[in-house]
């Protein structure tokens, strides 16, 4: 009776896992097969399924890119305000830091 009971604890976990997972859209792609080898031992470390460790990949590059972009307009509206160069602002800061002393 209780292995019966943990054998439909363990579908309904599976039933949850999934429905959670299908709430996503799917996404078809071709990848070599050392690749997709790479990946299934790499997600069976990870103990999570291939699927997720390529998400979370993705979404992790995907950060990383608008990360470099917002530094770039950064750097792009640093540099259009007029403050000098590195060499000016470092020499200023380098006079200003020396005359607390």
């Amino acid at each position: 009776m209780l292995i019966i009971f943990f054998a439909i604890l363990d579908i309904y976990h599976i039933m949850i896992y999934f429905n959670n997972e299908k709430k996503m859209p799917a996404v078809s792609f071709y990848l070599p097969e050392e690749v997709l080898k790479a990946l299934r031992e790499e997600a069976k470390a990870r103990r999570t399924s291939v699927s997720r460790l390529i998400r979370t990949s993705v979404e992790t590059q995907l950060r990383l890119e608008e990360r470099k972009r917002a530094k770039g307009e950064f750097l792009k509206a640093i540099r259009s305000s007029g403050l000098g160069t590195w060499e000016e602002v470092h020499k200023e800061r380098t006079r200003e830091s020396d005359d607390r002393s």
